[in-house]
Protein backbone atom coordinates (compact mmCIF):
# COMPACT_ATOMS: atom_id res chain seq x y z
CA UNK A 1 0.00 0.00 0.00
CA UNK A 2 2.94 2.01 0.78
CA UNK A 3 4.16 1.76 -2.54
CA UNK A 4 0.78 2.75 -4.76
CA UNK A 5 0.01 5.69 -2.31
CA UNK A 6 3.63 6.99 -2.65
CA UNK A 7 3.61 6.49 -6.38
CA UNK A 8 -0.12 7.96 -6.79
CA UNK A 9 1.13 11.28 -4.36
CA UNK A 10 3.49 12.18 -6.68
CA UNK A 11 1.39 11.49 -9.88
CA UNK A 12 -1.00 13.80 -8.58
CA UNK A 13 1.13 16.61 -8.16
CA UNK A 14 2.24 16.27 -11.57
CA UNK A 15 -0.97 15.30 -13.58
CA UNK A 16 -2.53 17.95 -11.90
CA UNK A 17 -0.25 20.89 -12.05
CA UNK A 18 1.28 19.77 -15.17
CA UNK A 19 -0.37 22.04 -18.05
CA UNK A 20 0.24 24.72 -15.72
CA UNK A 21 4.07 23.85 -15.36
CA UNK A 22 4.76 23.14 -19.07
CA UNK A 23 2.89 26.48 -19.77
CA UNK A 24 4.00 28.59 -17.64
CA UNK A 25 7.60 27.28 -16.76
CA UNK A 26 8.44 26.15 -19.80
CA UNK A 27 6.59 28.63 -22.31
CA UNK A 28 4.65 25.77 -24.67
CA UNK A 29 1.18 26.59 -26.08
CA UNK A 30 -1.84 24.33 -24.79
CA UNK A 31 -2.10 23.03 -27.95
CA UNK A 32 1.57 21.61 -27.82
CA UNK A 33 0.96 20.09 -24.59
CA UNK A 34 -2.17 18.66 -25.46
CA UNK A 35 0.16 16.70 -28.50
CA UNK A 36 2.36 15.85 -26.17
CA UNK A 37 0.18 14.30 -23.67
CA UNK A 38 -1.62 12.42 -26.41
CA UNK A 39 2.17 11.27 -27.63
CA UNK A 40 2.77 9.63 -23.93
CA UNK A 41 -0.62 8.11 -24.27
CA UNK A 42 0.53 6.47 -27.71
CA UNK A 43 3.43 5.41 -26.22
CA UNK A 44 1.58 3.24 -23.92
CA UNK A 45 0.57 0.76 -26.54
CA UNK A 46 4.05 -0.33 -26.65
CA UNK A 47 5.24 -0.09 -23.39
CA UNK A 48 2.18 -2.65 -22.67
CA UNK A 49 3.17 -5.20 -24.84
CA UNK A 50 6.94 -4.84 -24.83
CA UNK A 51 7.89 -4.55 -21.45
CA UNK A 52 4.67 -7.20 -20.04
CA UNK A 53 6.77 -9.47 -22.11
CA UNK A 54 10.60 -8.21 -20.19
CA UNK A 55 8.52 -9.23 -17.12
CA UNK A 56 7.77 -12.34 -17.89
CA UNK A 57 11.64 -12.95 -18.49
CA UNK A 58 13.52 -11.06 -15.54
CA UNK A 59 10.41 -10.67 -12.84
CA UNK A 60 8.16 -8.53 -12.38
CA UNK A 61 9.53 -6.75 -8.89
CA UNK A 62 12.90 -6.48 -10.75
CA UNK A 63 11.47 -4.64 -14.04
CA UNK A 64 9.01 -2.06 -11.45
CA UNK A 65 12.23 -0.94 -9.27
CA UNK A 66 13.75 0.02 -12.63
CA UNK A 67 11.02 1.62 -14.34
CA UNK A 68 10.01 3.40 -11.03
CA UNK A 69 13.99 4.78 -10.63
CA UNK A 70 13.91 5.49 -14.45
CA UNK A 71 10.85 7.71 -14.11
CA UNK A 72 12.24 9.44 -10.94
CA UNK A 73 15.42 10.42 -13.28
CA UNK A 74 13.06 11.52 -15.75
CA UNK A 75 10.84 14.10 -13.61
CA UNK A 76 13.99 15.65 -12.69
CA UNK A 77 14.87 16.24 -16.05
CA UNK A 78 11.43 18.11 -16.50
CA UNK A 79 12.99 22.03 -15.14
CA UNK A 80 15.84 21.85 -17.77
CA UNK A 81 13.09 21.40 -20.53
CA UNK A 82 13.44 24.66 -22.56
CA UNK A 83 12.32 23.20 -26.10
CA UNK A 84 9.71 21.65 -28.08
CA UNK A 85 11.84 18.99 -29.76
CA UNK A 86 12.97 17.94 -26.00
CA UNK A 87 9.81 18.49 -24.54
CA UNK A 88 8.76 15.86 -26.63
CA UNK A 89 11.37 13.51 -26.62
CA UNK A 90 10.80 13.33 -22.80
CA UNK A 91 7.21 13.23 -22.51
CA UNK A 92 7.11 10.07 -25.01
CA UNK A 93 9.97 8.24 -22.89
CA UNK A 94 8.29 9.09 -19.58
CA UNK A 95 4.68 7.74 -20.94
CA UNK A 96 6.78 4.63 -22.44
CA UNK A 97 7.65 4.00 -18.74
CA UNK A 98 4.54 4.83 -17.02
CA UNK A 99 1.80 2.71 -18.78
CA UNK A 100 5.03 -0.03 -18.41
CA UNK A 101 4.35 -0.35 -14.51
CA UNK A 102 1.12 -1.46 -15.06
CA UNK A 103 1.78 -5.04 -16.30
CA UNK A 104 4.44 -5.32 -13.47
CA UNK A 105 2.49 -4.08 -10.84
CA UNK A 106 -0.63 -6.30 -12.19
CA UNK A 107 2.06 -9.67 -12.14
CA UNK A 108 3.34 -9.15 -8.98
CA UNK A 109 0.21 -8.41 -7.66
CA UNK A 110 -0.58 -11.98 -8.94
CA UNK A 111 2.61 -13.84 -7.36
CA UNK A 112 1.77 -12.47 -3.81
CA UNK A 113 -1.39 -12.47 -3.75
CA UNK A 114 -4.08 -15.45 -3.68
CA UNK A 115 -5.96 -15.99 -6.72
CA UNK A 116 -9.25 -15.40 -4.52
CA UNK A 117 -7.52 -12.17 -3.19
CA UNK A 118 -6.42 -10.55 -6.34
CA UNK A 119 -9.62 -8.35 -7.91
CA UNK A 120 -9.93 -7.23 -4.38
CA UNK A 121 -6.30 -6.01 -3.71
CA UNK A 122 -6.90 -4.36 -6.64
CA UNK A 123 -9.50 -2.51 -5.96
CA UNK A 124 -8.04 -1.55 -2.52
CA UNK A 125 -4.87 -0.34 -4.37
CA UNK A 126 -7.14 1.62 -6.54
CA UNK A 127 -8.69 2.99 -3.81
CA UNK A 128 -5.30 3.99 -2.15
CA UNK A 129 -4.18 5.45 -5.31
CA UNK A 130 -7.43 8.13 -5.49
CA UNK A 131 -6.93 8.95 -2.04
CA UNK A 132 -2.98 9.69 -3.10
CA UNK A 133 -3.89 11.30 -6.05
CA UNK A 134 -6.77 13.77 -4.31
CA UNK A 135 -3.62 14.50 -1.99
CA UNK A 136 -1.44 15.13 -4.86
CA UNK A 137 -3.48 17.21 -6.67
CA UNK A 138 -4.24 19.61 -3.33
CA UNK A 139 -0.35 20.18 -3.36
CA UNK A 140 -0.22 21.23 -7.00
CA UNK A 141 -2.49 23.14 -6.46
CA UNK A 142 -0.14 25.19 -3.47
CA UNK A 143 2.47 24.77 -5.93
CA UNK A 144 0.91 26.55 -8.93
CA UNK A 145 0.20 29.62 -6.62
CA UNK A 146 3.64 31.00 -7.02
CA UNK A 147 5.97 30.53 -10.38
CA UNK A 148 8.74 30.27 -8.28
CA UNK A 149 7.92 27.29 -7.49
CA UNK A 150 6.69 25.27 -10.22
CA UNK A 151 9.65 23.44 -10.32
CA UNK A 152 8.75 21.47 -7.27
CA UNK A 153 5.55 20.02 -9.03
CA UNK A 154 8.12 17.18 -10.95
CA UNK A 155 11.10 17.65 -8.59
CA UNK A 156 8.73 16.79 -5.87
CA UNK A 157 6.60 13.70 -7.89
CA UNK A 158 10.54 12.53 -8.63
CA UNK A 159 11.10 12.41 -4.99
CA UNK A 160 7.91 10.56 -4.41
CA UNK A 161 8.33 7.83 -7.40
CA UNK A 162 11.77 7.25 -5.84
CA UNK A 163 10.32 6.05 -2.08
CA UNK A 164 7.87 4.15 -4.26
CA UNK A 165 11.20 2.16 -5.83
CA UNK A 166 13.33 2.14 -2.86
CA UNK A 167 9.22 0.27 -1.01
CA UNK A 168 9.76 -2.26 -4.00
CA UNK A 169 12.85 -3.81 -3.06
CA UNK A 170 11.47 -5.14 0.55
CA UNK A 171 8.65 -7.21 -1.38
CA UNK A 172 9.01 -10.97 -1.77
CA UNK A 173 11.16 -11.87 -4.29
CA UNK A 174 8.97 -13.51 -7.90
CA UNK A 175 8.67 -17.01 -7.62
CA UNK A 176 10.77 -18.68 -10.51
CA UNK A 177 9.14 -19.58 -13.70
CA UNK A 178 10.64 -22.60 -16.43
CA UNK A 179 12.60 -21.27 -19.28
CA UNK A 180 10.34 -24.42 -20.67
CA UNK A 181 6.85 -22.62 -20.58
CA UNK A 182 7.80 -19.29 -21.76
CA UNK A 183 5.59 -18.12 -24.31
CA UNK A 184 6.47 -17.05 -28.05
CA UNK A 185 6.90 -13.56 -28.71
CA UNK A 186 3.78 -11.27 -28.98
CA UNK A 187 1.58 -14.60 -27.70
CA UNK A 188 -0.81 -12.21 -26.84
CA UNK A 189 -1.99 -10.35 -29.53
CA UNK A 190 -1.81 -13.45 -31.32
CA UNK A 191 -4.36 -14.91 -29.39
CA UNK A 192 -7.45 -13.80 -31.21
CA UNK A 193 -10.11 -14.92 -28.72
CA UNK A 194 -8.29 -13.22 -25.73
CA UNK A 195 -7.72 -10.22 -27.90
CA UNK A 196 -11.59 -10.02 -28.56
CA UNK A 197 -12.26 -9.49 -24.58
CA UNK A 198 -9.76 -6.58 -24.91
CA UNK A 199 -11.98 -4.80 -27.80
CA UNK A 200 -15.11 -5.59 -26.47
CA UNK A 201 -13.70 -4.58 -22.55
CA UNK A 202 -12.39 -1.08 -24.58
CA UNK A 203 -15.83 -0.35 -25.24
CA UNK A 204 -17.39 -1.23 -21.77
CA UNK A 205 -14.69 1.20 -20.85
CA UNK A 206 -15.68 4.56 -22.43
CA UNK A 207 -17.14 5.62 -19.12
CA UNK A 208 -13.42 6.88 -18.37
CA UNK A 209 -13.58 9.44 -21.08
CA UNK A 210 -17.26 10.31 -20.63
CA UNK A 211 -16.65 11.38 -17.17
CA UNK A 212 -13.25 12.96 -17.69
CA UNK A 213 -13.77 14.63 -21.14
CA UNK A 214 -17.23 14.25 -22.55
CA UNK A 215 -19.74 14.38 -19.95
CA UNK A 216 -18.00 17.63 -18.69
CA UNK A 217 -18.12 18.85 -22.65
CA UNK A 218 -21.60 18.74 -22.61
CA UNK A 219 -22.41 20.74 -19.69
CA UNK A 220 -20.58 23.42 -21.13
CA UNK A 221 -21.88 23.35 -24.18
CA UNK A 222 -25.63 22.30 -24.12
CA UNK A 223 -27.09 22.70 -20.90
CA UNK A 224 -27.65 25.55 -18.97
CA UNK A 225 -26.16 24.02 -15.61
CA UNK A 226 -23.47 26.16 -14.15
CA UNK A 227 -20.09 25.73 -15.38
CA UNK A 228 -18.41 25.10 -11.61
CA UNK A 229 -21.40 21.44 -12.24
CA UNK A 230 -18.56 20.46 -13.80
CA UNK A 231 -15.37 20.15 -10.95
CA UNK A 232 -18.28 19.32 -8.67
CA UNK A 233 -18.87 16.17 -10.79
CA UNK A 234 -15.61 15.25 -10.41
CA UNK A 235 -15.30 15.23 -6.86
CA UNK A 236 -18.53 13.15 -6.79
CA UNK A 237 -17.14 10.65 -8.74
CA UNK A 238 -13.58 10.47 -6.81
CA UNK A 239 -15.11 10.28 -3.76
CA UNK A 240 -18.11 8.03 -4.92
CA UNK A 241 -14.83 5.21 -6.23
CA UNK A 242 -12.93 5.66 -3.29
CA UNK A 243 -16.18 4.52 -1.01
CA UNK A 244 -17.97 1.64 -3.42
CA UNK A 245 -14.63 0.73 -5.10
CA UNK A 246 -13.82 -2.34 -3.07
CA UNK A 247 -17.29 -3.28 -2.29
CA UNK A 248 -18.03 -3.51 -5.86
CA UNK A 249 -15.21 -6.28 -6.39
CA UNK A 250 -17.31 -8.83 -4.16
CA UNK A 251 -18.19 -11.61 -7.00
CA UNK A 252 -15.66 -10.45 -9.91
CA UNK A 253 -12.39 -12.91 -8.54
CA UNK A 254 -13.48 -15.71 -11.22
CA UNK A 255 -13.75 -15.33 -14.77
CA UNK A 256 -17.54 -16.01 -14.86
CA UNK A 257 -17.92 -13.85 -12.10
CA UNK A 258 -16.11 -11.25 -13.64
CA UNK A 259 -17.63 -11.39 -17.35
CA UNK A 260 -21.29 -11.41 -15.63
CA UNK A 261 -20.28 -8.24 -13.61
CA UNK A 262 -18.61 -6.70 -16.83
CA UNK A 263 -22.65 -7.20 -18.82
CA UNK A 264 -24.01 -5.18 -15.61
CA UNK A 265 -21.55 -2.43 -16.02
CA UNK A 266 -22.84 -2.62 -19.97
CA UNK A 267 -26.29 -2.30 -18.56
CA UNK A 268 -25.31 0.49 -16.11
CA UNK A 269 -23.11 2.87 -18.60
CA UNK A 270 -26.25 2.97 -21.38
CA UNK A 271 -28.53 3.56 -18.72
CA UNK A 272 -26.36 6.63 -17.65
CA UNK A 273 -26.16 7.69 -21.76
CA UNK A 274 -29.87 7.37 -21.46
CA UNK A 275 -29.67 10.24 -18.47
CA UNK A 276 -27.60 12.11 -19.85
CA UNK A 277 -29.26 12.61 -22.75
CA UNK A 278 -32.53 13.97 -20.78
CA UNK A 279 -31.06 17.50 -20.48
CA UNK A 280 -31.52 18.10 -23.60
CA UNK A 281 -34.80 18.52 -23.02
CA UNK A 282 -34.61 20.49 -19.61
CA UNK A 283 -33.91 23.99 -19.33
CA UNK A 284 -34.70 24.35 -15.66
CA UNK A 285 -31.19 24.81 -14.15
CA UNK A 286 -32.03 23.27 -10.96
CA UNK A 287 -33.50 20.07 -12.97
CA UNK A 288 -30.67 20.25 -15.31
CA UNK A 289 -28.23 19.63 -12.63
CA UNK A 290 -30.14 17.13 -10.95
CA UNK A 291 -30.31 14.85 -14.42
CA UNK A 292 -26.27 15.75 -14.41
CA UNK A 293 -25.67 14.35 -10.79
CA UNK A 294 -27.70 11.39 -11.16
CA UNK A 295 -26.56 10.07 -14.73
CA UNK A 296 -22.65 11.23 -12.91
CA UNK A 297 -23.81 8.34 -10.23
CA UNK A 298 -25.01 5.69 -12.21
CA UNK A 299 -21.48 6.56 -14.03
CA UNK A 300 -19.83 6.14 -11.60
CA UNK A 301 -21.20 2.50 -10.75
CA UNK A 302 -20.27 1.78 -13.82
CA UNK A 303 -17.00 2.23 -13.62
CA UNK A 304 -16.16 0.64 -10.15
CA UNK A 305 -18.31 -2.66 -11.64
CA UNK A 306 -16.49 -2.20 -15.22
CA UNK A 307 -12.51 -1.94 -13.27
CA UNK A 308 -13.51 -5.01 -11.25
CA UNK A 309 -14.97 -7.07 -14.30
CA UNK A 310 -11.60 -5.79 -16.13
CA UNK A 311 -9.23 -7.03 -13.32
CA UNK A 312 -11.07 -10.50 -12.71
CA UNK A 313 -11.38 -11.27 -16.58
CA UNK A 314 -7.09 -10.32 -16.86
CA UNK A 315 -5.96 -12.66 -14.44
CA UNK A 316 -8.46 -15.58 -15.14
CA UNK A 317 -7.08 -15.51 -19.14
CA UNK A 318 -3.79 -14.65 -18.27
CA UNK A 319 -2.01 -18.62 -18.56
CA UNK A 320 1.41 -19.47 -16.86
CA UNK A 321 4.13 -19.02 -19.42
CA UNK A 322 3.09 -15.32 -20.21
CA UNK A 323 1.29 -13.62 -17.27
CA UNK A 324 2.45 -10.05 -17.86
CA UNK A 325 2.24 -10.21 -21.23
CA UNK A 326 -1.47 -10.98 -21.10
CA UNK A 327 -2.23 -8.56 -18.15
CA UNK A 328 -0.30 -5.21 -19.93
CA UNK A 329 -2.26 -6.35 -23.42
CA UNK A 330 -5.71 -6.43 -21.19
CA UNK A 331 -4.28 -2.96 -20.30
CA UNK A 332 -4.72 -1.46 -23.89
CA UNK A 333 -8.75 -1.30 -23.12
CA UNK A 334 -7.63 1.76 -21.17
CA UNK A 335 -4.91 3.07 -22.79
CA UNK A 336 -7.27 2.87 -26.13
CA UNK A 337 -9.36 5.11 -24.76
CA UNK A 338 -6.99 7.37 -23.56
CA UNK A 339 -6.09 8.02 -27.62
CA UNK A 340 -8.95 7.72 -29.07
CA UNK A 341 -11.75 8.44 -26.73
CA UNK A 342 -11.51 12.18 -25.79
CA UNK A 343 -12.12 13.25 -29.42
CA UNK A 344 -14.43 10.53 -30.68
CA UNK A 345 -16.97 10.60 -27.45
CA UNK A 346 -17.01 14.28 -27.26
CA UNK A 347 -17.52 14.67 -30.97
CA UNK A 348 -20.34 12.29 -31.21
CA UNK A 349 -22.78 13.87 -27.73
CA UNK A 350 -21.96 16.91 -29.35
CA UNK A 351 -22.44 16.70 -32.67
CA UNK A 352 -25.22 14.96 -32.44
CA UNK A 353 -26.83 15.30 -28.85
CA UNK A 354 -29.25 12.83 -27.39
CA UNK A 355 -28.93 10.76 -30.76
CA UNK A 356 -25.22 10.84 -29.41
CA UNK A 357 -25.76 9.49 -26.16
CA UNK A 358 -27.91 6.54 -27.99
CA UNK A 359 -25.68 5.36 -29.96
CA UNK A 360 -23.22 5.30 -27.63
CA UNK A 361 -25.42 3.52 -25.37
CA UNK A 362 -26.09 1.10 -28.54
CA UNK A 363 -23.18 -0.31 -29.03
CA UNK A 364 -21.98 -0.46 -25.34
CA UNK A 365 -25.46 -2.76 -25.12
CA UNK A 366 -24.04 -4.80 -28.19
CA UNK A 367 -20.45 -5.10 -26.16
CA UNK A 368 -22.56 -6.08 -22.64
CA UNK A 369 -24.02 -8.77 -24.83
CA UNK A 370 -21.33 -10.63 -26.62
CA UNK A 371 -19.08 -10.20 -23.60
CA UNK A 372 -19.82 -13.48 -21.89
CA UNK A 373 -19.80 -15.78 -24.68
CA UNK A 374 -16.76 -13.98 -25.68
CA UNK A 375 -14.68 -14.22 -22.15
CA UNK A 376 -15.90 -18.07 -22.22
CA UNK A 377 -14.23 -19.03 -25.50
CA UNK A 378 -10.99 -17.33 -24.79
CA UNK A 379 -11.01 -19.01 -21.70
CA UNK A 380 -7.81 -21.01 -21.90
CA UNK A 381 -7.54 -25.37 -21.89
CA UNK A 382 -5.28 -25.32 -18.79
CA UNK A 383 -7.73 -23.33 -16.78
CA UNK A 384 -8.91 -24.96 -13.67
CA UNK A 385 -12.30 -26.80 -13.87
CA UNK A 386 -13.44 -24.89 -10.80
CA UNK A 387 -14.02 -21.17 -11.81
CA UNK A 388 -11.27 -19.51 -10.55
CA UNK A 389 -8.56 -17.37 -11.43
CA UNK A 390 -5.34 -19.63 -12.07
CA UNK A 391 -2.09 -18.54 -9.95
CA UNK A 392 0.19 -16.34 -12.03
CA UNK A 393 3.71 -17.21 -11.09
CA UNK A 394 6.62 -14.30 -13.05
CA UNK A 395 10.26 -14.83 -13.72
CA UNK A 396 12.75 -14.82 -11.23
CA UNK A 397 14.19 -12.09 -10.43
Amino acid sequence: MGIRLAESVGKGVFMSGNVIYFTLAVGLSPAQVGLGISAASLAGFTASLLLGMVSDRIGARRLLTILFVAEAVGFTLYPLVHSLPVFFALIVVMGFLEFGTGPSMAALIGTLVPPENRVRMRAVMRTVFNIGFSIGSGIAAVAVLGRDVLDAIPLSTAVLIAVAALLVRFLPADRARPTAVRAKKFSAVRDLRFVSVVGLSSVLATHVNIVLVALPLWVLTRTSAPHWTVPLMLVLNTAFVITFQVRASRGADTLSGASRMARRSGVWLAAACGIAAVTTWTSNTVVTMAVLITALLVFSVTEVMQSASAWGMAYGLAPERAPAEYLGTFDLHVISQNVVGPALLSGIVIAFGAWGWGLIAAVVLVAAALIVPAAQRARRPDSPVEDAAPAVPVAGS
